[in-house]
């Protein structure tokens, strides 16, 4: 099977001839290029030779967000809207300019929206490129009053979602039967999500949602339409696995929240993908103690980016538990425990152990770093994580009997 291949077997929880081993690389690269730290030997290499040379699967699921045909779309961050290349589609404003004035490495975006005026703040700094991140940190989102609701959703309702896959296509072919190349849906995974995530201060957020629900749902309402542009052109594309909603936190997105604004929306979308014969991923990154029963009703194909304990309160075996054989893991392995700042040679080879014995008979599991390979961790363990996967096999059990659910840690 090619790492492709035996990805989306796993995700669709089919036998696998060898458990899929996809470290995400993608910011560690990007900080050691930045840094001319690049191993001896692969000071010019690309990431996709990085991963050749490696022999791991190629995470092509989060995307470059400063990778824009246009400088200026990178701003749009600020509004959590990206114009990235495993889109298959492309955002256009149809009446509502945007105006730039940056500072150093602060960046004020303006919106002229036919609304009225909106603004938030970006900052970009050396540290962040030496980290090799891209995704702009937002300091000042663009919701600051009540009126303010009424131009997000003029804004929102002035985009127009074009069908076009060119750039999504061709990252597709870069990938190739290295990995599955992931279709980027959305951040946020509903209208309201979007608002808490992106646009809305978190306190006043849930101050309105408490004492003016109406202008949460009013907004929320006038901003559907673009998602459904959005769900309609992931429907249509070449992409086998969409990527739509992002960074729950049981904190944040608390069950009764999730239940009420996000849940609907995430079973919306897997049911019309799944009708398209597509997969649903959403990247579940954070303390989903409390969550995995309702993304687990949400009919999600796939949780990515799924950190276990010591960084949250789950350990992998407790997230086998929660989903079942209904919800793939695309993770499982903790970011900090690949830096011997934070791990000691035990401790690591303690959570390899643990990670391993956890994937039963590696059906429904995608092993990966989760959230991803910090910037300076040595390949060494990434090389030993591959030299242990390369060795497992399912416990007896799994192998007499066959299936999931003859093995405890896959159930």
């Amino acid at each position: 099977m090619t790492h492709r291949e035996r990805m989306l077997a796993a995700f669709r929880h089919q036998p696998v001839d060898r458990l899929p081993w996809v470290p995400r690389l993608d910011l560690w690269y990007k900080a050691a290029k930045h840094r001319g730290a690049l191993p001896t030997g692969w000071e010019d290499a690309s990431l996709a030779q990085v991963v050749g040379e490696l022999g791991v699967g190629y995470h092509a699921a989060i995307p470059d967000f400063l990778d824009t045909e246009e400088p200026d779309e990178v701003y749009d961050r600020v509004l959590g809207l990206d114009h990235v290349k495993n889109q298959p589609f492309r955002l256009r404003f149809r009446r509502t300019k945007r105006i730039v004035e940056q500072d150093g490495d602060e960046i004020r975006v303006i919106y002229q929206t036919p609304a009225g005026e909106l603004s938030g703040k970006l900052l970009y700094t050396e540290q962040m490129r030496r980290d090799g991140v891209t995704l702009m940190h937002v300091t000042e989102r663009v919701v600051k009053s009540h009126d303010d609701y009424d131009r997000v959703a003029a804004l929102f309702e002035d985009i127009q979602v074009e069908r076009d896959e060119s750039r999504y296509v061709a990252f597709r072919d870069e990938v190739g039967e290295t990995g599955v190349a992931v279709a980027f849906g959305n951040v946020a995974a509903s209208p309201a999500h979007h608002l808490l995530k992106e646009l809305v201060p978190y306190d006043q957020f849930y101050y309105d949602l408490w004492d003016r629900p109406q202008i949460i749902e009013h907004t929320a309402a006038r901003m559907a339409g673009y998602f459904d542009q959005v769900l309609e052109a992931c429907e249509v594309s070449s992409a086998e696995l969409v990527m739509f909603g992002a960074n729950y936190d049981v904190s944040m997105t608390t069950p009764t929240i999730f239940e009420a604004h996000i849940l609907p929306e995430l079973a919306r979308w897997a049911d019309r993908l799944h009708a398209a014969g597509k997969l649903l991923a959403t990247h579940a990154d954070g303390e989903n103690d409390g969550l995995c029963h309702l993304l687990r009703q949400a009919s999600i194909d796939v949780a990515d980016s799924v950190c276990p304990a010591p960084m949250t309160r789950l350990t992998l075996a407790d997230y086998r538990r929660e989903f079942r054989d209904q919800v793939a893991i695309w993770g499982g392995i903790c970011s900090v425990s690949v830096h011997p700042a934070s791990f000691t040679e035990e401790q690591f080879e303690q959570h390899i152990d643990a990670a391993l014995e956890a994937v039963g008979d590696g059906r429904g599991i995608v092993l990966s770093i989760a959230d991803t390979t910090p910037p300076d961790a040595p390949l060494e363990r990434i090389r030993r994580i591959g030299e242990r996967v390369a060795h497992w096999q399912p416990p007896q059990t799994c192998r007499d009997q066959g299936g999931p659910d003859s093995c405890e840690s896959s159930c």
